[in-house]
């Protein structure tokens, strides 16, 4: 009898440490600081520019990934700056616009980096810092 307790005891550690180890690892999320901040002008009202200053944060998922983003930096930069300059000053000043905006940066940013080294990358992409004038 006290044989099949133990032998029940034993099985049932091997199935639990089984089912873990059919569990996919999740990678640890990893920001990225774009640095420097995103500087760039927007057409204001008439002939008047206007500019912005944006510190961007990219989310990834694991090293191989941060580390596709480092590599790409000058990339993601130049997207940035393209991305800004090309919003006008009713998209940039309206702070409602400010989260579909966000939006719209991290899916520009996630095309560029998946047709550079064909697959998903960004996980998200935040704004730390937004100044505008």
């Amino acid at each position: 009898m006290l044989v099949l307790v133990f032998i029940s005891s034993i099985s049932a550690t091997l199935l639990a440490e089984e089912s873990e180890d059919d569990k996919p690892v999740v990678e640890p999320l990893m920001y990225f600081a774009i640095e420097p901040n995103t500087l760039t002008f927007y057409q204001g009202t008439g002939k008047k520019l206007g500019y912005i200053v944006v510190q961007v944060n990219i989310a990834v998922r694991g090293q191989e990934n941060y580390d596709l983003v480092e590599v790409n930096l000058p990339l993601i930069q130049d997207n940035l700056i393209d991305f800004f300059n090309r919003q006008d000053k009713s998209v940039i000043q309206n702070i409602k616009e400010r989260e579909a905006l966000r939006v719209k940066a991290k899916a520009s940013v996630a095309a560029v980096l998946k047709a550079e080294v064909g697959k998903d990358v960004v996980e998200n992409l935040l704004f730390t810092n937004y100044v505008y004038q």
